[in-house]
């Protein structure tokens, strides 16, 4: 089996150690496998104590850090802080890893990825943060990089809430994004790259960018989902659509039931059913109600309506046969028959 550069560089800093000692990092950092195990796992194997293992990789690295100072690692480490350097000072660490294998020419694996940071955790030129509720693990090289990126973030997400609206009409993203870095004097290359490293924007399958606590952007439940493709459809869908598009949007194989979109539908008022099964938002203009107060609303804020004027305004937020509007507007206790044929409302 033909050996990666990378493999050729460890065997070459691995070699200073005793059968032990190395059996000891590889498997602890899974570079042999991609699995690194425990302290205790590697203590039952040798029948020895945790603590005498942990001590067996203290000591392992002590030498392999004094070994590494020859220079062994200064290729890897100078391409590294080279690209890290154009990216801002900073980098993802499933990003970092991702570009090695570019860089490198090698293929990505669990094996590659651990050998990876181990080089990299090894020499100590790089800081690495592990993730967190806020951010994703990343590598950085300077404290005041670090700082200015958190800064950044900070400010791009109370930007971003402020802009709300605007980011999620129009397809405006774009502008308020370039609005948003134009202070901070970043490229727009270093300033998506600081971005995501943080867990507070997201991009959804659309290719929608905003922050992770938009429903609009980062949909969770089932009611996000349905509201989200109502809010991309455009147009109002029966639940068993909306339960099939969301299957599609979520690409996902498992079959949505239909049942429970249509009880989420039913129970959150921002969902104003339209026709038979058929559902539409609120905030497109469309009112709850039934025929007859629909109708009632429209002669109220329109006036006097002919029958086929009344009926191109009520089909315009409502799915109603046309029969069961004509039929509504017999009802004198409800509606008046004018004598230029219009007809008014009246209901209070």
């Amino acid at each position: 089996m033909i050996k990666s550069n990378t493999e050729k560089l460890l065997d070459q800093i691995l070699s200073i150690l005793n059968s032990r000692q190395k059996d000891v990092i590889e498997r602890r950092f899974g570079l042999r496998d991609g699995k690194p195990i425990t302290l205790a796992e590697l203590g039952n194997n040798y029948s020895i104590t945790r603590e005498r293992v942990r001590q067996i990789e203290a000591e392992s690295l002590k030498e392999l850090r004094k070994f590494i100072k020859g220079g062994i690692l200064d290729k890897l480490l100078t391409t590294t802080s080279k690209h890290v350097k154009n990216m801002g000072g900073a980098r993802r660490e499933t990003l970092l890893l991702a570009d090695f294998q570019l860089l490198l020419g090698e293929k990505t694996s669990p094996m590659f990825n651990n050998q990876i940071k181990f080089l990299l955790e090894l020499d100590g030129s790089f800081k690495y943060y592990t993730e967190d509720g806020e951010f994703y693990s990343y590598w950085y090289q300077e404290d005041a990089k670090q700082k200015k990126i958190i800064g950044f973030i900070t400010k791009l997400v109370k930007y971003m809430k402020t802009k709300k609206e605007k980011v999620l009409s129009h397809n405006s993203v774009d502008k308020v994004f370039k609005e948003a870095i134009k202070p901070n004097n970043l490229k727009d290359l270093i300033a998506l790259n600081y971005i995501s490293i943080s867990k507070n924007f997201h991009i959804n399958n659309f290719g929608d960018f905003g922050l992770s606590s938009w429903k609009e952007i980062n949909p969770r439940t089932i009611c996000d989902w349905a509201y989200m493709v109502l809010k991309k459809e455009k147009k109002s869908l029966h639940f068993t659509e909306i339960a099939n598009a969301i299957k599609v949007y979520k690409n996902v194989d498992k079959k949505i039931n239909s049942q429970t979109v249509h009880n989420e539908l039913i129970k959150d008022s921002k969902f104003i059913l339209v026709g038979r099964g058929m559902y539409n938002l609120k905030e497109f203009g469309h009112i709850s109600g039934t025929a007859k107060e629909v109708m009632a609303r429209i002669l109220k804020s329109q006036g006097p309506l002919k029958p086929k004027e009344l009926i191109e305004f009520v089909l315009k937020e409502r799915i109603f046969k046309k029969n069961t509007i004509f039929i509504n507007l017999q009802n004198r206790k409800h509606f008046t028959r004018l004598d230029d044929g219009k007809y008014k409302a009246n209901l209070a």
